[in-house]
């Protein structure tokens, strides 16, 4: 059995992702294809446009045999942590064979090139970074100079490309998360065609999710929406929205983080994920004055903390996720489960081989949650409370209520 891995968001489910997913079962031959995906909170620290459900039900009526869920300690995070949450959870399956990311470099070679520099992260390369973090750069400015400075006998402009845009970026991670897992599983990489990640303008052709979300929210479901997206998918987005389920974005809990932000103390805000050198001081300063989110965003974000880290150090606060607990539960061996949020009706060979080659707890309900280990607890205890927050953005009153993780019907019924 060949099985292709895919580590996704869908957010939503675009027409870059039908191709992404007919080549990459073109190019590895699969007979089956499992997607983790992320769940409320997506890697830029945003919340999905619809829930993870609604998500997963899109990804499989476009082909996708199983989705299982990131859990949300590792999907909010940076490039480094979420990749290796997704290729530990690929391994844990046991029996994926293939995965595929997308990248502006669009070959594997130079990607592996730097992977292998940042994985070994020898005296030479740490004192080049150092270098340039004491200059007052981001880690990735810094870290793209370190590795040019380091000369792996690739151009400069394969490491600018490989090093500063979004999916190369995390294919770099992947291919880390491979070798530092010794995993088994085949890395496949192919180019991202026609626009880039952050394009905000909806074009001809592929559109970028980032691009269909603005547009979702400034306009609703359009045409421009409809012909980027394949029918079930704007199905699916169409009947969420209409039994109040969405569009959901950060603006939806801005007065939540607000809140939470004045509410804290700078004890508390220090001890959240990815907060650091005294960044605390600034996000409590801030939030006394700023009167909604984009407006403190503005006023905190500088070079060095960039606009993305602090959307993830926001979700972080809402989740209460600190440093301290997400190291105690992921000890370097990533998700403790897999959890399964959809499967195609085609799918019950692989379901079946699963429960044989899985190498951590397979969740399908989540009230068999007690019969697991206190890590597994407390890791799931965060997908939980996710969706109870994510809940209160929604305007369907019972999608309000807490607990949905525990009373919602899996994907087929």
């Amino acid at each position: 059995m060949r099985v292709l891995g895919i580590i996704a968001e869908y957010n939503p489910f675009h027409y870059g992702h039908l191709f992404h997913l007919k080549q990459s079962l073109r190019l590895s031959k699969a007979d089956y294809t499992i997607a983790v995906m992320s769940g409320q909170f997506t890697q830029r620290g945003e919340a999905a446009i619809v829930d993870k459900w609604n998500r997963a039900r899109a990804a499989i009526a476009c082909g996708v045999d199983l989705v299982l869920e990131l859990p949300t300690v590792y999907a909010a995070q940076t490039a480094e942590i979420f990749a290796r949450g997704g290729i530990q959870l690929l391994n844990h399956t046991g029996l994926t064979t293939h995965v595929s990311f997308g990248s502006e470099a669009g070959e594997l070679d130079p990607l592996q090139s730097i992977a292998d520099i940042l994985t070994v992260e020898d005296e030479e390369y740490k004192t080049l970074l150092k270098t340039h973090l004491a200059k007052g750069l981001s880690f990735p400015d810094a870290r793209q100079k370190a590795v040019m400075d380091y000369n792996p006998g690739i151009s400069e402009s394969e490491i600018q490309t490989a090093l500063s845009k979004s999916n190369s970026i995390l294919a770099v991670e992947y291919l880390k998360a491979l070798k530092s897992s010794k995993s088994n599983i085949i890395p496949l990489t192919l180019p991202r065609i026609r626009t880039s990640y952050n394009s905000t303008r909806i074009k001809k052709g592929i559109a970028s999710a980032t691009s269909i979300r603005k547009e979702i929210m400034e306009n609703g479901l359009s045409n421009r929406v409809n012909v980027a997206v394949p029918n079930p998918v704007f199905h699916i987005l169409s009947d969420s929205f209409a039994n109040g389920m969405g569009p959901v974005d950060n603006n939806s809990f801005g007065d939540f983080i607000l809140a939470t932000l004045r509410r804290s103390s700078l004890t508390e805000i220090a001890s959240w994920m990815d907060v650091s050198e005294g960044l605390e001081n600034r996000i409590k300063e801030y939030a006394q004055i700023a009167t909604n989110i984009e407006e403190f965003l503005s006023m905190v974000k500088t070079r060095r903390y960039v606009h993305t880290r602090l959307q993830r150090i926001l979700i972080h606060g809402l989740l209460n996720l600190t440093t301290k607990s997400f190291q105690e539960l992921d000890a370097g061996t990533g998700p403790k489960y897999l959890r399964i949020l959809a499967f195609s009706k085609n799918a019950m060979p692989l379901m079946k081989k699963l429960k044989e080659t899985a190498q951590v707890p397979i969740l399908t309900k989540a009230a068999h949650i007690s019969r697991y280990e206190t890590s597994v607890q407390r890791m799931f205890a965060y997908d939980s409370l996710a969706t109870d927050i994510y809940s209160l953005a929604l305007s369907n009153p019972k999608m309000r209520q807490g607990g949905r993780d525990f009373t919602q019907t899996l994907f087929p019924t």
